[in-house]
């Protein structure tokens, strides 16, 4: 029987792709798409997750790497990305419908402490039971250790658990449920597919 349910944080509570994120800070797509590169794909970016690094560092160190005329834009948008992401009130309603019915609520993301020190204030996280963001554990998903921390810190049985991660990679579901984790991919940004996951597992809102 599931109790718990887990969320994910970007793509399912927190909205915002990066490409539409970045055009904020320039109109042109082609910069755009590279600065993702400079930014998103980079190994300053899974430090920054792991809390490993600081973001004053990150940006140093990205700048270094990108060609000059990025600097400024890099520091840019790691100063100000927040402020363009919003919240998916849909999917919020969604966890205060199951609070409401007695299902508890937990956060297992991967982020940056500087991105969840900037919306731990939003109403979402008044409903949560327990959370757990991968930059204050040093670990990050798909690590079962991750998983683990969860379930230990919060005395949780994985089989009453149900994850909503919109994870492109299938590697955190893929240890979620080899732990006994129930739950699959859900689209990113789309509280419909939220529903549609919690009717397979016979959770009616």
């Amino acid at each position: 029987m599931i109790k718990n349910i887990i969320f994910d944080l970007g793509n399912v509570i927190i909205k915002g792709s990066s490409i539409e994120t970045l055009m904020h800070f320039t109109k042109n797509e082609k910069i755009s798409k590279e600065l993702k590169e400079y930014i998103f794909k980079t190994e300053e970016w899974k430090l920054l997750d792991l809390g490993n690094i600081s973001k004053e560092e990150a940006i140093i160190r990205m700048q270094e790497k990108a060609p000059k005329e990025y600097s400024k834009l890099i520091k840019d948008v790691m100063d100000k990305r927040c402020k363009y992401l919003i919240v998916n009130e849909d999917t919020i309603e969604i966890a205060k419908k199951l609070k409401e019915k007695g299902y508890h609520i937990y956060v297992l993301s991967n982020m940056a402490a500087f991105t969840y020190e900037y919306f731990q204030e939003i109403d979402f996280f008044k409903l949560c039971n327990g959370i757990i963001i991968s930059a204050y554990e040093h670990l990050v998903k798909p690590d079962e250790k991750i998983f683990k921390t969860l379930l230990n810190k919060y005395h949780l049985k994985a089989e009453e658990c149900l994850f909503i991660d919109d994870d492109d990679t299938g590697k955190s579901f893929e240890t979620a449920n080899r732990l006994g984790i129930l739950g699959r991919k859900v689209k990113p940004n789309d509280s419909q597919d939220v529903l549609t996951l919690l009717k397979e597992y016979k959770i009616e809102i």
